[in-house]
């Protein structure tokens, strides 16, 4: 099987360089996807977006030719939009499944599929019907095929301009209400630069595009916010443009950072900590449930329950956190963020009646309008949070690859967790409702869970994030946060010395 590239079968989505996808490979992912949409998911209809990459148009209408002889209708914006637009297009079609061509925030030479369902419900592996890309792999390499050629519609459709209202009702900006506000965006040449810009301009700001021309070679880098090359120059311009803040977007546009003036990123769950309380009122307080993930810093946790809202924990991956919301949305669970600059919310399909229901997805349109909002209306809370992720001492989440060992991950993360708990550490290795975190969250001096009135202030806290990576293969990850630098040092050096030794028997390498 090694010659039919089965690593692209990924746990969230269908991910690969271009080169490795060959014609019989395209030819074979053609027939799985539209067997599983048709045969599985039982739709009738697929809505199909693609992103700027060079090589998604060919998958686009590979994939939207197939499903035609499939006998399903295909609804296609042929133009490069982003992931969010994507989800609200779906939105409005409800009955219809979706497959996104995008490879997100991968370099230029990476294609890929994101799939939905019905009611925009998310399909990645195990997880939709059937297994979801479980299903789709089994077809793939059974070699199914489409029998027959029965026409499917296909409709070419365009709901940008409904988006950009949606979110500006959603978000509470009105137009011209930003005005006397600079800001920059930076789109890394992905395509997210006509959704942004527009609404921006009609909400009455001072905007500085960088890189908005949706450009597959991506000149500027690769489409990432964390890759420092990709944002330096967008640093540099925020430091010398006197902007009241930047926004920065990945390849797909589905990840949003916050940039202080000085150029420096706002951690999302600082972030979420003051836009939280503008959510809730978009629910008039009958949903009060927010998740964090796994390496939300304690200072955002604590900040974020100072709104009244009540904060779990939730294990990473953006198709699990969707789903978790679906299932918990009539208990009270509205939103969710990642310290990767995700965000996630069930977005009301009807503003004025949500007795119509709720969609679990990303919209960075509606984050960074409500963001700009905030920031407008209470500058002097941005100032604050900055100043409280200065006090912070992190070690970024760090990977050590096991490709020659795969074997022995479980037991070095297990020998990390007993040192820790050695130490004294409260040990989470479980959501509220009972869910395998899929991670180990080792604290020290800190709460499971934080309350409104929990307050951090003259504690010496730590706290260590330890998981085994599901996007990338045999990669174990870890993160130390503390208040105290030597604090932050030695926790880390804890975790070092361990892996250190599982290095130097050739086990895995930094």
């Amino acid at each position: 099987m090694e010659n039919l590239n089965l690593t692209m079968f990924k746990q969230y989505d269908i991910r690969t360089r271009y080169k490795a996808l060959t014609e019989e490979h395209k030819r074979r992912l053609y027939n799985a996807v539209a067997l599983y949409i048709r045969d599985s998911v039982k739709a009738k209809s697929v809505i199909i977006g693609r992103d700027a990459r060079l090589y998604v148009p060919e998958l686009a209408e590979g994939l939207a030719d197939m499903f035609r002889k499939a006998g399903v209708d295909v609804l296609i914006n042929p133009l490069p939009i982003s992931t969010c637009q994507f989800y609200y297009t779906c939105m409005q079609h409800r009955d219809s499944a979706g497959i996104m061509v995008t490879a997100s925030h991968n370099p230029a030479e990476y294609v890929g599929l994101k799939l939905v369902g019905p009611d925009v419900a998310p399909i990645a592996y195990g997880c939709g019907p059937d297994d979801g890309i479980a299903k789709i792999k089994e077809l793939y390499i059974a070699d199914a095929k489409v029998d027959g050629d029965r026409h499917g519609r296909m409709t070419v459709i365009n709901h940008l301009d409904d988006y950009i209202s949606y979110c500006m009702r959603l978000s509470g900006v009105k137009e011209g209400s930003l005005k006397g506000t600079k800001i920059m965006l930076e789109f890394l040449n992905g395509s997210a630069g006509s959704e942004m810009a527009l609404a921006f301009q009609r909400a009455g700001a001072d905007i500085d595009c960088r890189n908005v021309v949706p450009d597959g070679f991506f000149r500027q880098g690769d489409p990432n916010p964390i890759i420092e090359p990709s944002i330096a120059p967008a640093r540099a311009a925020m430091r010398e443009g006197n902007y009241d803040f930047g926004f920065c977007f990945d390849g797909d546009g589905d990840r949003v950072d916050l940039m202080a003036p000085n150029g420096e990123q706002i951690v999302p769950g600082l972030n979420m900590s003051i836009i939280v309380k503008k959510m809730i009122d978009i629910y008039k307080g009958q949903k009060m449930d927010v998740y964090a993930d796994v390496k939300a810093i304690p200072i955002s946790l604590c900040e974020i329950a100072k709104s009244g809202v009540k904060v779990h924990i939730i294990r990473n991956g953006h198709s699990f956190i969707k789903e978790k919301l679906r299932e918990h949305c009539a208990e009270g669970y509205f939103t969710a963020e990642e310290e990767s600059a995700h965000y996630y919310m069930n977005y009301p399909y009807d503003p004025d009646d949500h007795s119509k229901g709720f969609a679990a997805i990303e919209s960075t349109l509606f984050i960074a309008l409500l963001s700009a909002r905030c920031y407008k209306e209470d500058p002097a809370a941005y100032e604050r949070a900055y100043k409280l992720q200065t006090s912070l001492f992190r070690e970024r989440e760090w990977p050590l690859h096991c490709e020659a060992a795969p074997e022995k991950m479980p037991l070095l993360m297990d020998e990390v967790e007993a040192k820790m708990r050695s130490l004294g550490a409260t040990i989470i290795k479980d959501m509220d409702d009972g869910s395998d975190l899929d991670a180990c969250l080792m604290r020290f001096n800190l709460p499971k869970t934080f309350s409104a009135d929990y307050s951090l202030d003259g504690k010496k806290w730590v706290q260590v994030a330890q998981r085994i990576s599901r996007s990338e293969e045999a990669m174990c990850r870890w993160e130390v946060v503390s208040n105290d630098p030597d604090e932050c040092a030695r926790y880390n050096g804890y975790v070092k010395e361990i892996t250190d030794r599982y290095v130097k028997a050739g086990y895995a390498h930094y």
